[in-house]
């Protein structure tokens, strides 16, 4: 009900709208304007104003003369001067001129009422202007807040517009009403732009509205004294409402040059820009050439119904801006519309004086020209609206073939491109559905992904490509309008789109037989360029997100992989230590532990048995020869565990040891090359140790595995690195496999090998063929400590 009652009251205030309109004009039929005002000079009733438009200033009456009666009243005696010090309704007028003693009497015709009644129709025309667009507005965007508030807005200017005859002519409280009306206009002026484009009710909107709020007061107060003959301040009262018009006028234009200065990304800022030229188009010609010389007392330039023609910009720019969700550049617009004013000025101007040379105008002033130029732009106005109409009709009835089969091509195309997946035949289905010689497309993410797709003339001719990329990467995101370009250029037509992500460009070549593509078919074509791009788009993004997927999915299989192999790796380094300490454990037990068993029963021995010396020494002597036994059992354990020759002699003798011992132990020829390195060259601990171990561990494999009886080991030094290399001319194997080894449990020795030598910064390299050798290629960073001597 609530929303119900919401709706109804637009549609009351509408009819009432109609109903005040139709009564207040039928009113004026019937009366005159006279346009006098009047002042009481010591009881004598003196013209201070006569408007040349009114009836009276046609019949003679001018300023300074003493109006004696009207309608056979006293002039004191009259009600509308007793009410508001003037002279309408009257019929007839008696009256002294300033330079003529004579009595003079004038009346007013009927014929004359019905000839300003028609001067008076824009007037109502303009009224229901107003009201017809903010109907409108509500009537389509009924949900917004804007378009509610520029209804009520809308609807208050045009009653005081249609109220102005009336007002004029003094007729049934119209005086009053045009008063209240105009003094609520400021109000409702604010609560527009405070809620457009969205709300924003800031502190200088609540100070202007409390401000305008307590005028409204006053200006009421003195309309209702004035309306009941207790106040006499006409001119006041005037001056008031259109003192709060003004103020009313800058607080909005204000607002609206704040949003202006919005950032360029904000749609508000364009929206406006419209308004905000809109307003000052409409409102600042009743400003300065009616307002403000009432105000101060100054003769007005023009009449105020020529200033109040401009103010149909206001409904027309507010209704396009709310009503329309897309809308023209602000800057183009007031590029085109300055064009349109300078014309109508120049042709108003040519004109106007061609008929007062033809002496059909009498005189040339500014109200003359400002009529001119008002009804030149409606002239243009109205040519502009006919020659759309009859393109149109011509279109749909003449030449409605062409633009229907283009239509059908488009359509068809616009189904093709849902059930086509591959971009090359999209752009295909594009030439043939389009009948042009070639189409390019650009696409380009903000992750730097980069797609490119050309058809038709454009896949043959890469210097047209590469001229199409550079208009593309200067233009992207600069200017998003479909452009018809140069003919000196490849293509015809660009038609941009961007998003947050993405960037697409799409050129279309020129049509076959060089025929150009119209104006109205670029709405179709950009709407089907759109559903291209789109398509295309989703494409990328596709192919994108599958390669990612790949990627993921051979990461996935790696780290998978990889954590088999280290779990395998973990396992064999368990058993291995396990068996590190198995082995340790019957080296002990059978070496050092029965020396020190036998030891120990020899004390026994001597401190039970032995009592004479010569045993003793005996005893003794064997005793010392168990501990000898005893340390080189421990010795020989602790070698194997580290080698002590790493630790005494350096690297390189270490390794010319171990190589020495291997080839005692083994059937196996060992030959060592070394470049860049000396005996003397130290490292640190770790380094050395790794490089050992990796000798060690690639002279184990070739036992185990080459079948080879020859070893070529090479250590080469260089300023930061050390690089060593196992040479062997056995069987080999496939390299591919070596992923494969950890998870079926086979040559851990290679992966400890490669851990340790990445523990310490060093990298490991196995090239392998099969039948020819292996070669294994270990770098290792090193730190030079020390020269060592030989000890």
């Amino acid at each position: 009900m609530k929303k119900l009652f919401r709706r109804q009251a637009y549609y009351i205030a509408s009819a009432a709208f109609v109903i005040l309109s139709f009564v207040y004009f039928v009113s004026s039929i019937n009366q005159a304007y006279v346009g006098l005002e009047l002042e009481n000079d010591n009881g004598r009733w003196i013209v201070t104003s006569s408007d040349p438009h009114g009836e009276a200033f046609e019949l003679g009456v001018r300023v300074g003369d003493h109006i004696l009666k009207i309608n056979s009243y006293d002039t004191g005696e009259y009600r509308f001067v007793q009410k508001w010090s003037e002279a309408e309704g009257a019929s007839s007028i008696e009256f002294r001129s300033q330079d003529q003693p004579a009595v003079k009497l004038i009346k007013l015709s009927r014929s004359t009422v019905l000839l300003q009644l028609f001067s008076e129709i824009p007037m109502v025309i303009l009224g229901f202007a107003f009201w017809i667009l903010g109907f409108i507005t509500w009537y389509k965007r009924s949900f917004m807040v804007q378009a509610r508030a520029l209804f009520w807005l809308n609807w208050f200017i045009g009653l005081a517009i249609v109220l102005a005859p009336a007002s004029s002519r003094d007729l049934m409280f119209a005086r009053e009403l045009e008063y209240i009306v105009l003094s609520s206009v400021p109000m409702l002026l604010i609560h527009f732009v405070s809620v457009f484009p969205s709300e924003n009710k800031i502190r200088i909107h609540r100070f202007a509205w409390h401000m305008l709020v307590f005028m409204f007061s006053i200006i009421l107060s003195f309309t209702l004294l004035q309306s009941v003959g207790i106040g006499h301040s006409i001119s006041l009262l005037r001056k008031l409402v259109l003192t709060t018009m003004i103020i009313g006028i800058l607080f909005a234009l204000w607002n609206l040059s704040t949003l202006v200065n919005s950032p360029k990304d904000k749609p508000e800022k364009n929206q406006a820009s419209i308004i905000l030229w809109g307003m000052m188009i409409g409102f600042l010609p009743f400003a300065l050439l009616t307002a403000v010389p009432l105000i101060f007392n100054f003769q007005t330039l023009v009449n105020p119904q020529v200033s109040y023609l401009f103010v149909t910009a206001i409904p027309a720019t507010c209704y396009y801006v709310i009503v329309n969700k897309y809308l023209p550049d602000s800057r183009r617009l007031f590029r085109s519309t300055l064009a349109f004013l300078i014309t109508g000025i120049v042709v108003s101007l040519v004109v106007t004086y061609l008929l007062f040379l033809l002496s059909v105008v009498k005189t040339l002033n500014p109200e003359v020209c400002l009529l001119a130029l008002f009804l030149t732009l409606l002239f243009m106005i109205c040519s502009n609206i006919i020659r759309i109409v009859l393109n149109k009709l011509l279109n749909r009835f003449v030449f409605s073939k062409g633009e229907q089969n283009f239509k059908i091509k488009l359509h068809k195309l616009n189904e093709k491109l849902t059930s086509i997946h591959e971009g090359d035949g999209i752009l295909e289905e594009v030439l043939e559905s389009l009948t042009i010689e070639g189409a390019f497309i650009v696409i380009e993410d903000d992750k730097g992904g980069y797609l490119k797709k050309a058809a038709g003339i454009f896949s043959e001719k890469p210097d047209k490509q590469a001229k199409l990329e550079k208009f593309f990467q200067a233009d992207q995101k600069i200017n998003l309008k479909t452009q018809i370009l140069t003919h000196d250029f490849p293509a015809e037509l660009y038609i941009p789109f961007a998003s947050n992500e993405f960037t697409c460009g799409i050129f279309l070549g020129h049509r076959h037989s060089r025929i150009k593509f119209e104006l109205d078919e670029l709405r179709l074509i950009t709407l089907i360029s759109s559903q291209l791009a789109h398509r295309l788009i989703t494409a990328f993004v596709v192919k994108e997100l599958y390669e990612e997927i790949k990627d993921l999915a051979q990461r996935s299989l790696d780290s998978q992989r990889r954590s088999q192999g280290l779990q395998g790796i973990t396992t064999f380094l368990f058993s291995s230590l396990e068996k590190e300490r198995k082995l340790i454990s019957h080296e002990i037990h059978d070496g050092p532990l029965q020396l020190g068993l036998d030891l120990n029963r020899w004390l026994k021995y001597l401190t039970e048995e032995c009592q004479d010396y010569d045993k003793t020494v005996k005893a003794v002597s064997h005793m010392r020869e168990l501990v000898e036994d005893l340390n080189f059992e421990l010795r020989l354990i602790c070698n194997g565990l580290r080698p002590p020759s790493l630790t005494d002699l350096g690297l390189l003798a270490a390794i010319e040891l171990m190589c020495e011992e291997i080839m005692i132990k083994e059937l196996l020829l060992i030959s060592l090359e070394t470049v860049g390195i000396n005996r003397e060259e130290r490292f640190k601990e770790e380094q050395e140790l790794a490089a050992f171990r990796f000798l060690q561990e690639g002279i184990t494999n070739v036992l185990k595995h080459s079948g080879s009886n020859k070893l070529k080991i090479h250590i080469e030094m260089n300023e930061s690195s050390i690089e060593l290399t196992v040479i062997d001319s056995g069987k080999g194997f496939d390299t591919s496999k070596i992923g494969d080894w950890p998870l079926t449990g086979a040559h851990f020795g290679i992966f400890g090998m490669k851990e340790r030598l990445e523990s310490v910064g060093g990298s490991l390299q196995i090239i392998s063929t099969l039948g020819l050798g292996t070669m294994l290629i270990a770098t290792i960073p090193v730190t030079t400590t020390s020269k060592g001597i030989l000890k």
